[in-house]
């Protein structure tokens, strides 16, 4: 996968570059905002609990915690550590990431660091050219911390596309302005420099795929759902009377 990967970089590179060109102190600080949003799913989790309450849109928010669940498990437990893509800031970068060898150890991910310090010592000797030109030219701007895990694929993003297709499976007036932001919390990795183009594309068509699956469980499991959660909002009410 790593030679997939590799044979981007020159599309990555040159997306990096534009966005260096467009950045602001205003368009940074709106970015920080939405990126940060994304953190943990926070959000999204938020959207599918308010959701849950309404029992017009319970069968939405039920499906999207399910499709964030599944996000979470395919994204986060499987396919990033399967992948093991380093991320932009340490590409090429192994004085860098040897600088941070403590946040690896803080976050109890010092397996993860040796990893990345193999694959970087590998893909500079293999790829020496790009490897200068990715130093002359990338420049992580700090706008957020750094991160430990791998980057492919981007968990905001595909958090994001997971719950605003499961939206818009059911509703596309509220679906479609959900979409239109998880599109901008995808460009919003890519600004502040921490995912690679690829990898929000690629996020954003694995999102695609957890809401899909999200929806065919819940055509199974709502009904179920629905009425353990009716008995226990009835036993709310019940005790408020």
């Amino acid at each position: 996968m790593d030679a997939i990967f590799n044979s981007f970089l020159g599309f990555d590179l040159s997306v990096f570059e534009w966005v260096q060109s467009i950045q602001s102190s205003f368009l940074s600080a709106f970015m920080v905002i939405i990126t940060t949003l994304g953190d943990e799913g926070i959000i999204f989790i938020a959207m599918g609990l308010v959701l849950l309450l309404t029992k017009k849109y319970r069968k939405v928010g039920f499906t999207v915690l399910v499709a964030l669940v599944v996000m979470l498990i395919c994204n986060n437990l499987v396919l990033k550590e399967i992948l093991e893509r380093v991320r932009p800031f340490y590409l090429f970068n192994l004085d860098g990431l040897l600088a941070d060898k403590q946040a690896f150890v803080d976050a109890g991910r010092l397996g993860k660091f040796d990893v990345m310090v193999e694959k970087i010592k590998l893909m500079t000797e293999q790829n020496p050219e790009m490897a200068a030109k990715w130093m002359s030219t990338y420049h992580y701007p700090g706008l957020v911390d750094k991160l430990t895990s791998f980057s492919f694929p981007s968990g905001h993003t595909s958090s994001a596309f997971a719950a605003a297709i499961a939206v818009l499976w059911y509703n596309r007036k509220i679906g479609i302005p959900v979409t239109v932001f998880a599109a901008i919390m995808g460009f919003s990795r890519i600004y502040v420099e921490v995912h690679y183009c690829t990898d929000v594309i690629g996020a954003a068509f694995a999102g695609v795929v957890y809401a899909l699956v999200a929806v065919l469980i819940a055509k199974f499991l709502f009904p179920i759902a629905d009425k353990i959660m009716d008995k226990a909002f009835s036993v709310f009410k019940k005790k408020d009377a």
